[in-house]
């Protein structure tokens, strides 16, 4: 069986758990890797795919819980939740790609309690499949070249949806209860804002 491919750097959690990284080689086994919390933002520094595998809680107000130092990354909530404390700040995100980091994909599960955005990626990233929940800034930001699909967005501070140009595309998403409903981007259709379609 194969050994660990890829680990993540830092950590934070109440619990000791944080990503798995997966390796998908053909012929080899893959062997996740669970990182102790030390209470720090999660920092991902290779390309690959990562899943929770139970619900991530952070208590984290200044700093993102999980931070993209590295494009081409597939994060895989897995049906499980990131979990922020709650508070009244902004400056918090809970997946924050850096700035030149590109082609990063956020799926299948739940991001609420952070004091900030929930998502904020580079350019050509997606969010997808998602609850988006009460969280104190906007639901998704994204550069250029973005899509957001198929997600539940609801209760935050924020915008629902940010995008910075008409490169950037939403479809299939249900927004409630936002301080704003989409901010940029172009329409592909089937959206549900505050009970009007969009």
């Amino acid at each position: 069986m194969s050994g660990i491919k890829r680990a993540i750097a830092g950590g934070l959690i109440v619990a000791a758990i944080g990503f798995f990284a997966s390796n998908s080689a053909a012929g080899e086994a893959s062997v996740p890797m669970v990182l102790v919390g030390t209470r720090k933002t999660l920092t991902i520094t290779k390309p690959g795919s990562y899943y929770l595998p139970r619900n991530l809680v952070s208590a984290l107000t200044t700093a993102p819980v999980v931070q993209v130092n590295a494009s081409n990354v597939l994060l895989n909530l897995n049906g499980y939740s990131i979990i922020g404390p709650g508070g009244s700040g902004t400056s918090s995100v809970g997946i924050l790609a850096n700035p030149n980091v590109v082609n990063v994909t956020v799926v299948g599960g739940t991001i609420t309690g952070i004091d900030g955005a929930a998502v904020n990626l580079g350019p050509n990233s997606e969010v997808s499949g998602m609850h988006i929940v009460g969280n104190k800034g906007d639901g998704v930001d994204c550069a250029s070249g973005c899509l957001v699909s198929g997600n539940i967005i609801a209760d935050n501070g924020g915008a629902g949806i940010s995008l910075s140009d008409s490169s950037s595309g939403f479809q299939n998403n249900v927004l409630n209860g936002n301080g704003a409903g989409i901010s940029g981007g172009t329409s592909l259709g089937h959206n549900l804002v505050n009970g009007s379609p969009e």
